[in-house]
């Protein structure tokens, strides 16, 4: 496994390398931060091994179509072509899918969005992944019958939220070819965005050892984004990469 942080300024950049992390996921959740990196980014590369990967912008509404076409895409298309310029190939992005609060009209046309942005990121030799919020294996499946080559970013803790068992599990079991990323953080489940905590690894419900020996099992062996504060990575680092090898050597 390889193991990042987010980067939010230049300078987090040498502190993932200090703390011993293999990739930093440049955070563009809005315009003023896509300003900074068209600004001040320039072109990664990879000679120290270290790398870049990116999550994009914001959805909004996700109910509104109209935000859809005349903001959210726009944003997209611009945030790929800036990384294009930065040398950053993956892009992990929000499209809320889920069936019980999304309308039915809404995500057929998110699917053909997402189906949009994908294609104008292969263009650009970016990779657009989707990242699940609340969705079932159900909801991924109809989005999958469109779009057969969809990748999917796994985020652990937001398949905690508005279910009785973590749904990481269900996309694994299902989608294990899709995945091509991991989000991991801790909270102690809920019903909402008030709930998605964000905690060190260990500090809230979720089976980590459970859903690494999914992942393992499924043939996973790619990048996993630790989605926490500065102050709390290293510990968390540390705490997964022991994890992962007990894992691993217990198999």
């Amino acid at each position: 496994m390889l193991y990042g942080g987010h980067v939010r300024k230049i300078d987090d950049i040498q502190r993932l390398k200090d703390q011993g992390f293999d990739f930093g996921e440049v955070v563009l959740g809005d315009y003023e931060s896509l300003l900074y990196w068209k600004l001040n980014g320039g072109r990664f590369d990879r000679k120290d091994g270290f790398f870049m990967l990116a999550h994009g912008p914001h959805e909004g509404n996700p109910n509104n179509i109209e935000n859809l076409y005349k903001n959210y895409l726009p944003a997209l298309k611009d945030t790929i072509l800036t990384l294009g310029q930065m040398g950053v190939d993956f892009l992990t992005i929000h499209m809320w899918m889920d069936s019980r609060h999304v309308l039915p009209e809404i995500i057929i046309s998110k699917i053909a969005a997402f189906g949009e942005i994908q294609d104008f990121g292969k263009k650009e030799g970016i990779t657009v992944s989707l990242e699940n919020l609340s969705e079932s294996a159900v909801d991924f499946s109809r989005i999958i019958a469109s779009i057969p080559d969809l990748s999917l970013t796994l985020d652990v803790g937001h398949g905690q939220l508005l279910t009785d068992k973590n749904r990481s599990f269900e996309i694994i079991r299902h989608f294990r070819q899709s995945v091509k990323h991991v989000h991991i953080h801790d909270n102690r489940g809920g019903n909402g965005v008030r709930d998605d905590l964000h905690l060190p690894i260990g500090d809230g419900v979720i089976d980590f050892e459970g859903i690494f020996l999914a992942l393992i099992e499924s043939g996973y062996n790619g990048t996993i984004t630790l989605e926490l504060k500065p102050d709390e990575l290293e510990a968390s680092l540390e705490f997964t990469r022991k994890m992962v090898s007990h894992i691993i050597n217990e198999k």
